[in-house]
């Protein structure tokens, strides 16, 4: 061995071995230290927070930088954030794969979880309820979970996901009762919504079109086995722009290709499921118009349904609708046009009715005015808290 290769190996003997991958850990809130907020500063990618019973303020934020962590409370019903109708969100997320698991919120002026450009969320064994905004609020994030959760009284929706392109999400075996919308999607694409229960929400599901929110159309909702009760009958509080469609059990306002099977839709006060055209802007000027066509529903699928009790139809396609809209093999008893449902998918679609349309798609000032004057709804403060929620295995 010559000296420049016996100087090598020295040299690597000497050089300090590579430190291994860190550990993931466990930070327990008040244990380890003192609050959610500090507990968020100190975690690195794989740190579990662990949250004891307690109630605590929210108003917690996790920063972009702080990634893959999560958020768990040892107890669904017993860790508690608390907005005190004076904060506005509980916990907002920046960070890509966050989980947020087992814990409850409630009382907040916005959202009670709320994921804000966030990837690779999860949020699961979640109870928020009585929020002036969205119990789960999915902003502009791929790649995501909403599971085994339990929404009540949001003023806006109990569960949101929106502005991604492509979403591709799962909600999945989750509740939502006493809210203005059960499920609002605004301009999402390829969303699962499966196996849940929405109950006595103003509007359950409505998958929507707007251009004044980003990446529109919305497009590519699968909607099934659901079961969506009572929409429209009970009081719920209401501070969304889409009250115009309460007491519809799933609306398709303004969305494409969106597949709807297999649930069912039980006494609605107005449509059981409705296809119809959305205005290209939400506008509150008064005496503004809204510029440009509507977004006209195409190539949606509505078939093997079960929808019973609707007030004014169990099924509606409004007229102005784009092409391609189907409706096959329901079990209603009635539908506006009369002849709506056809053989198979591979038939026309019927033109759609004009009543259905003059209600649906009229200004959405008008209907909002209009729902708030013939509901009266209650403030979001008042609804009663929901039973307890079982927690995270």
């Amino acid at each position: 061995m010559g000296k420049p290769a016996l100087l090598l190996v020295l040299a690597v003997g000497l050089w300090p071995a590579q430190p291994s991958a860190r550990a993931s850990a466990d930070i327990h809130v008040p244990q380890d230290v003192a609050t959610l907020q500090l507990a968020i500063t100190q975690a690195q990618p794989g740190d579990t927070i662990v949250l004891d019973a307690g109630i605590y303020p929210g108003g917690n934020v996790v920063p972009a930088g702080k990634h893959d962590i999560t958020i768990a409370g040892v107890d669904r019903n017993t860790v508690v954030l608390d907005g005190a109708d004076r904060r506005r969100n509980g916990i907002v997320v920046h960070g890509d794969g966050v989980s947020i698991l087992n814990m409850s919120a409630h009382n907040f002026l916005e959202n009670a979880f709320y994921w804000d450009g966030a990837d690779r969320y999860h949020a699961s064994y979640l109870t928020a309820w009585n929020v002036r905004g969205y119990g789960i609020y999915i902003e502009d994030g791929e790649d995501g979970v909403i599971d085994q959760s339990y929404v009540s009284g949001a003023a806006d929706a109990a569960y949101y996901i929106g502005e991604c392109k492509p979403c591709r999400a799962t909600v999945a075996n989750v509740v939502a009762v006493r809210s203005a919308v059960g499920y609002s999607g605004t301009n999402s694409s390829d969303v699962v919504i499966r196996d849940s229960i929405w109950t006595g929400n103003g509007a359950g599901i409505v998958p929507n079109t707007y251009a004044n929110e980003a990446l529109p159309p919305e497009s590519g909702t699968t909607i099934v086995r659901n079961v969506i009760t009572r929409s429209g009958r009970d009081p719920v509080p209401i501070h969304t722009a889409l009250a115009g469609f309460v007491g519809i059990g799933i609306a398709v306002a303004g969305g494409s290709g969106n597949v709807i099977r297999d649930n069912r839709v039980i006494g609605s006060e107005r449509y059981g499921v409705a296809v119809f055209s959305t205005a290209r802007y939400v506008t509150f000027n008064p005496g503004a118009r809204e510029p440009g066509p509507p977004w006209r529903p195409r190539g949606n699928r509505v078939t093997s349904n079960v929808v019973t009790g609707s007030g004014w139809g169990d099924l509606a396609l409004a007229a102005g609708s784009g092409p391609r809209n189907c409706f096959a093999a329901n079990t209603v008893r009635t539908t506006l046009p009369a002849r709506l449902q056809t053989g198979s998918c591979k038939t026309a679609s019927p033109a759609g009715d004009r009543g259905v349309a003059s209600i649906v798609m009229a200004p959405v000032q008008r209907m909002v005015e209009e729902t708030a004057r013939r509901r009266h709804p209650p403030s979001y403060r008042t609804l009663p808290p929901p039973p307890p929620q079982p927690g995270m295995p």
